[in-house]
């Protein structure tokens, strides 16, 4: 199982976006994403990488707890 598929839709497509400008960024968070089972499988640095899109893109989590916002950007 792959975590890219649970991935809010705004979030992979700011990533997508993002790709010409961060190639190697965002292959990093993709090749994470793809090898992950749970949200807590991804490094520190790609989990805080993605509540950053999350939170640039004016989301609301159901709370500002990290892990809670980290599960909000899978929708869960």
């Amino acid at each position: 199982m792959n975590l890219i598929n649970d991935l809010n839709p705004e979030v992979k497509q700011s990533l997508l976006t993002d790709k010409e400008n961060y190639p190697y960024l965002i292959q990093k968070i993709y090749r994470e994403l793809n090898d992950a089972n749970s949200p807590t499988d991804l490094t520190v640095s790609t989990a805080q990488t993605l509540i950053g899109y999350f939170d640039t893109l004016g989301l609301k989590a159901e709370h500002d707890s990290f892990v809670i916002k980290l599960y909000n950007v899978f929708g869960k």
